[in-house]
């Protein structure tokens, strides 16, 4: 009897290894936010799961890699969108599209800062790093931080290619009090 019951708990903790293991591998991708991810959605070292396999959409916080560093990022523009930047407006397809999300953390920045500067610098898609065309090219972002004075992002290593992508931020594991899926607007 003691027998049976070793051997069932052994393969019971292996299947749920198994499953565990195959979760994180082809679905799941654990990141833990440093502080230039933070933003009024992401704090500090809150560790949060990126769904991989999963169509990305505007406003989508993601998880992407350069140079084999992670980082997080917003979905600002999709293949073929023209997006500029000008006196702190995002002007896509032609269009002034509305920021709310990042609207406190500019009003913050900008009494910080003490200046009448932007809080997004002025820029287009042309102006980006390896950019030979003024739209998003096939199976690229452009991917911006919420906190704008920190350039990680497409402003200093271009339109991320979807290759670079590893999930779809969703989902925030700790801290406790704020486990659940993640709002990004």
């Amino acid at each position: 009897m003691l027998k049976r019951d070793l051997l069932r708990n052994v393969i019971i903790f292996s299947v749920l290894a198994a499953i565990i293991i195959g979760l994180r591998v082809f679905i799941y991708t654990p990141y833990r936010v440093t502080e230039q991810d933070s933003n009024a959605y992401l704090a500090k070292n809150d560790l949060v799961l990126a769904t991989r396999k999963q169509d990305i959409k505007r406003g989508d916080f993601v998880l992407y890699e350069v140079d084999g560093k992670d980082y997080v990022g917003r979905v600002i523009a999709l293949e073929k969108d023209q997006v500029t930047y000008m006196d702190d407006l995002l002007y896509l397809n032609g269009q002034v599209m509305s920021e709310e999300y990042i609207e406190k953390m500019r009003e913050k920045y900008l009494a910080s800062a003490g200046s009448s500067g932007y809080y997004t610098h002025d820029f287009s898609i042309m102006d980006l790093k390896g950019s030979k065309s003024d739209k998003i090219t096939k199976d690229t972002y452009l991917i911006l931080n919420d906190r704008r004075e920190n350039t990680k992002d497409s402003r200093e290593f271009g339109l991320i290619k979807a290759s670079q992508i590893k999930g779809v931020v969703e989902f925030r594991l700790s801290p406790l009090n704020e486990f659940g899926f993640i709002k990004n607007k």
